[in-house]
């Protein structure tokens, strides 16, 4: 979608912004098939302008775990320059800017990824101070009539407890889970049978294989799946293989196959769109509001169903929510159900549960102002630039 399909604001000036990091660390780490997540953090990006209006963003940065401390100081490094005292009418244009700027610090550093993310950030805290000055909910500045729920699903269930945790979701209200699978059969069927054994009429179950399985093993993996109800299969190779790779997993299986938090640029997401069911770009790593927006809509005119990609604070996850009801669809918002003291306090409880789905904040912006002081046990960094 074109930046100019997206509203055109009363210009502001960018008078300051704060850069936080926050990390807690857990008593169960997050457990998938590359590796392990022993803490939570999370990046937060806060623009105030001239006036005293803010927004915030949240930099994706889960893993490893060092890359959150090393992308807020990128952003310290990067950002300040391109924004201070600068006028924004259109966040998605003054955002892509922004991007374009750094196009020789990308190629010099070679850090693509680092990049897009503190741009991101930046991009979604536009977004939201845009929306609080016009005294609307994000979901609403980006289209009148979005509703004030969203479908959800419990995600982030790790191998050793998959069942136990999925009945505590099930108690809190989800009726859609998604399963870390990819640690060999004995340990993914048990649980995938565990699992469907305990679920009732309506409830749903994905699974997530994130890219662990080899071109050449996938159709044989995904042939063990065959006989099991799953709602979609989620990266089962790597993201950056090539077209024939994923027409191979695409042609290997009747199920859904779902992706997208790892592509780059417009290019792998318009040719993904021949193989992937469900397309799920992450708003902290890739453009954005203005860009994973622009995505969703792409892909819900080429009849998939966009589900964003969200495994970190609540700042992000509200963005998520935003740009789920802007966009439309019948794609599920996800919802990490692991423990992280840093996302609860974020939310403050903004965020409720309703017969699976999630029931948003209707303030303006994301619906929420972030606590910082609610948060001060868990903060590693903190930069301020005027």
């Amino acid at each position: 979608m074109p930046t100019q399909d997206l509203p055109t604001l009363s210009p502001y000036s960018v008078a300051r912004i704060d850069i936080h990091v926050f990390r807690a660390t857990v008593l169960k780490p997050v457990v998938t098939s590359f590796g392990t997540m022993p803490s939570r953090a999370s990046v937060l990006l806060r623009v105030e302008d001239a006036d005293g209006a803010f927004g915030w963003g949240e930099i994706w940065g889960n893993f490893p775990t060092i890359t959150s401390e090393y992308r807020a100081r990128l952003a310290a490094f990067a950002l300040p320059p391109l924004v201070i005292g600068k006028e924004v009418s259109a966040p998605a244009s003054f955002s892509a800017g922004v991007r374009d700027q750094l196009r020789v610090l990308e190629v010099q550093s070679d850090e693509p990824g680092p990049i897009d993310g503190i741009v991101a950030g930046l991009d979604q805290a536009l977004w939201d101070l845009a929306a609080r000055k016009a005294g609307v909910a994000l979901r609403r500045l980006l289209d009148p009539a979005a509703p004030d729920r969203v479908a959800a699903y419990a995600s982030g269930l790790n191998p050793a407890d998959a069942v136990d945790v999925v009945a505590e979701s099930r108690a809190r209200g989800f009726r859609a889970y998604k399963l870390k699978i990819g640690f060999g059969d004995d340990t993914d069927h048990a649980n995938i049978r565990g699992i469907l054994d305990g679920c009732g009429d309506g409830e749903v179950l994905f699974t997530d294989v994130n890219q662990r399985w080899h071109p050449e093993a996938a159709g044989g993996e995904l042939a063990k799946l065959a006989d099991f109800p799953l709602g979609w299969v989620e990266e089962p190779i790597r993201a950056d293989q090539p077209a024939e790779a994923w027409r191979a997993v695409r042609a290997a299986t009747e199920l859904p196959i779902a992706g997208g938090e790892n592509l780059r640029g417009d290019a792998a997401f318009e040719d993904s769109l021949e193989w992937l069911d469900v397309v799920q770009p992450d708003v902290g790593k890739l453009g954005g509001v203005s860009g994973c927006l622009a995505i969703a809509r792409k892909a819900l005119a080429a009849g998939r169903t966009y589900c964003p990609h969200w495994l970190s604070g609540g700042v992000g996850l509200l963005h998520s929510a935003n740009l789920m009801a802007a966009a439309g669809g019948d794609g599920r918002l996800e919802m990490d159900v692991n423990e992280n003291p840093l996302r609860d306090a974020q939310l403050a409880g903004a965020i409720a549960l309703d017969a699976g789905d999630a029931r948003l904040p209707t303030g303006p912006g994301i619906g929420v102002d972030i606590d910082t002081g609610a948060l001060s046990a868990f903060q590693v960094y903190h930069e301020v630039f005027r």
